[in-house]
């Protein structure tokens, strides 16, 4: 299941796709600068990701690989990734990539499901531990039942030592 292999699941914006030799120029690569838009599952606020594909073309060479994804500036997608490194690879090869259009994705056969209802089962697949913890906003008020209220007492006691050992 794409939604447990994958480390991180997010919606966003191609920005930048670049093909590169690899070392010793036996095989090309393909670099894709990702935008995030929103993450659905994991990650760590990055505001962009770089995702590496096997294949593409650099000064009249081109490597195919077959099932790769292939990804286009401007496009906008919705992909399931797996850590490489610092970089990112799709989970599922071509079945981890869908296009965002309007409130519709596509997957590689061209078939189209709204937006809502796919987010909504693939939420619906993942372990509670893994989906994604909104964030506080400012109107959240300290309670002891919320997080982080532990440190506010820790830093108001730390400050009330350090302010009686300077009297």
């Amino acid at each position: 299941d794409l939604t447990k292999e994958a480390d991180v699941i997010v919606i966003g914006d191609i920005k930048e796709v670049e093909s590169r030799w690899s070392m010793g120029r036996t095989t090309i690569n393909t670099y894709v600068t990702l935008s995030v838009e929103n993450y659905i599952k994991g990650g760590e606020g990055q505001e962009t990701l770089t995702i590496i594909t096997q294949g593409g073309s650099k000064w009249g060479f081109t490597v195919w690989v077959e099932d790769t994804p292939v990804f286009t500036k401007n496009e906008k997608v919705l992909v399931f990734l797996k850590k490489a490194g610092r970089e990112f690879s799709v989970a599922g090869w071509a079945q981890g990539k869908y296009i965002v259009e309007n409130e519709d994705v596509r997957d590689i056969s061209g078939e189209k499901v709204s937006l809502k209802d796919f987010l909504r089962r693939v939420e619906d697949a993942m372990p509670p531990q893994d989906a994604v913890t909104p964030v506080r906003t400012q109107t959240a008020q300290a309670s002891p039942e919320a997080p982080g209220f532990e440190m506010v007492l820790g830093s108001i006691g730390v400050l009330a030592v350090w302010w009686r050992l300077k009297k």
